[in-house]
């Protein structure tokens, strides 16, 4: 089906409020061994466009000196979901075939899905994306059973659900349905898994759908999958809105009993999110909580499943200690050292607002892992922090201080390098690793 199937859903003009750069959480960023195949993919059935910052037929060139003695790339499959049907203003460039956004200059005006490659980062010590990308496929498969990695995914509104599905079952999308209540209104959800890659979409509707696109007899999910604030925020959504755009709702993650148990304390203690959702079924065979940054609208929550509910015998623990490995095994060197290609799976919290005031205390009192990188001005800055489950968080934050084993020294000589070498994208340079 062509990239512009999803055209005919809408007919009228109308602006959604998301979240974007500089506003929130947002984006979802995943490693990916082949993320401009996973970016064609999502440009074929999402109303999508590229950032303006995004290199040149999405390769970036990283020269020699730069973490390497030769030259190196970076492929990128970065899109965001834009936030308007104005396909005049808005709509990618699809000229002589390019899947290609209209160029901007900025990361975009949406909440971004992002998959990248750094071709000489490593994942020392844990298994590669690849390995790690053929898990997700095996264990997803067609989508016609729920696996708790599913629970990894990057979660949307849309007002045309039905629409999405008829397009993903004409095209043999493989879809995985579920009906959940929510304050006693049936919802759906519909999950489809980016070939390839470790990112899954969830798309909602507070709807049915006919028995004809989706079967007879859909699965009910035990709990609901939304907050009540992020459900508030998609039921303040004008009902004529485009049924094409999708509206950040949450970043899902799967988690296991170890990482639960210290999530909260990781997020509401130490960095002073709000709990907005804590809820369990009837047998506590799956318990979720959402945590919502200041000045964030979408959550970030963490689903907690029975190990028997993923196929194989990877499990959700496995990932987290495979990750927490990889990020030792390099941050044990220096938190300036940024070589570790599995920094790429994170979500971005762009604030003003935030109290962090105790971020910097708490990270160092409990150990918490982190990347530290040199400041534009002049020091280091604290980049990264991996909770619990190991996945990260890049903190686009006003921090005033970083952690004390962050060598301003080491940074200064970082940013030196960077400025002598003239490459324009932060990744090229890894810091300092020792």
């Amino acid at each position: 089906m062509s990239r512009f199937a999803y055209i005919s859903i809408f007919s009228c003009a109308v602006f959604v409020q998301g979240q974007s750069p500089g506003n929130g959480i947002s984006k979802t960023t995943m490693a990916c061994n082949d993320p401009i195949a996973g970016k064609e993919w999502m440009y074929k059935y999402f109303p999508v466009a590229t950032p303006g910052d995004e290199c040149t037929d999405d390769i970036c060139t990283c020269p020699a000196g730069t973490g390497g003695d030769t030259t190196w790339y970076i492929q990128q499959g970065r899109v965001y979901a834009l936030e308007s049907d104005d396909y005049e203003a808005n709509s990618p460039d699809i000229s002589d075939g390019a899947l290609r956004g209209r160029r901007m200059p900025s990361p975009g005006n949406g909440f971004g899905m992002h998959l990248v490659n750094l071709t000489n980062h490593l994942t020392t010590g844990g298994l590669s994306v690849a390995q790690v990308e053929a898990h997700f496929t095996k264990k997803l498969g067609d989508m016609s059973d729920f696996d708790s990695f599913m629970d990894f995914n990057a979660f949307f509104y849309t007002t045309g659900l039905a629409d999405y599905v008829s397009t993903f079952k004409a095209d043999g999308v493989g879809m995985y349905t579920t009906t959940w209540t929510y304050d006693s209104q049936t919802w759906t959800s519909v999950f489809v898994h980016v070939p390839n890659t470790q990112l899954t979409i969830e798309l909602c509707q507070n709807t049915t759908l006919d028995a004809e696109l989706v079967g007879e007899n859909v699965p009910r999910h035990a709990i609901a999958r939304a907050s009540p604030s992020a459900i508030a925020k998609a039921l303040a959504i004008d009902s004529s809105t485009s049924g094409a755009i999708i509206s950040p709702l949450a970043v899902n993650r799967a988690v296991s009993a170890t990482a639960m148990a210290k999530i909260e304390d990781f997020y509401v203690t130490g960095f002073k999110t709000t709990k907005v959702d804590d809820i369990s079924d009837a047998d506590d065979t799956v318990t979720k909580k959402c945590f919502l940054w200041t000045g964030a609208t979408v959550d970030v929550c963490f689903y907690l499943r029975d190990k028997s509910e993923t196929k194989g015998s990877w499990k959700v623990e496995d990932f987290e200690d495979m990750l927490n490995t990889v990020h030792t095994h390099f941050l044990k060197k220096t938190p300036l050292c940024g070589e570790d290609k599995w920094f790429d799976n994170h979500y971005a919290i762009d604030s003003r607002t935030t109290d962090t005031s105790n971020i910097i205390s708490y990270v160092e009192e409990n150990n918490v892992l982190h990347y530290c990188e040199a400041g534009m001005f002049g020091g280091t800055t604290m980049h990264y922090a991996f909770d619990p489950t190991g996945w990260g968080i890049q903190l686009d934050l006003s921090l005033r201080t970083a952690p004390s084993d962050c060598s301003s020294a080491a940074a200064s000589a970082a940013w030196s390098r960077s400025l002598s070498t003239g490459h324009s994208n932060p990744a090229c340079d890894p810091g300092t690793c020792s």
